[in-house]
């Protein structure tokens, strides 16, 4: 397995390819939707290669990609989470849930605010979490 910092910014990194996904999703759907063209005033130009039906197609296809990336980040977070919750220390798990596991993608800034400590002091319990990860990543 990579380093699991590696693995958990990774994970981390994942929500943000399908926010991507479903905004260009979303995006195509809104291209459909008829807009606001005057017939009497505008020119309309159309071209056979951009039916409704190809946008639609590629609507499914970018949908079932969808689902796909999601199932798997939901299988990655399950064994993130399983790997975070190895650590002892409960303050250490908080932090890193929070921090790659979260559907917001905080920064530390916000995670420091939601645990009650500064963020220099959150920061050296992340950096300790991730040292304790990697030691018991060595003995296995």
């Amino acid at each position: 397995m990579r380093s699991v910092k590696r693995y958990l910014y990774a994970v981390r990194d994942e929500l943000g390819e399908i926010e991507e996904l479903q905004t260009r999703i979303n995006d195509m759907r809104t291209a459909l939707l008829p807009s606001a063209i005057r017939y009497d005033r505008d020119k309309v130009q159309t071209s056979p290669a951009d039916t409704v039906t190809d946008r639609m197609a590629a609507i499914a296809e970018y949908s079932n990609l969808l689902e796909q990336k999601i199932n798997k980040l939901y299988r990655r977070r399950a064994a993130a989470q399983q790997l975070i919750d190895k650590l002892p220390d409960s303050l250490e798990r908080q932090v890193l849930s929070m921090y790659f596991l979260s559907n917001s993608r905080p920064t530390m800034e916000t995670v420091a605010e939601k645990v009650g400590y500064t963020v220099r002091q959150t920061y050296r319990v992340y950096a300790s979490a991730l040292e304790h990860l990697r030691e018991k990543q060595r003995c296995q």
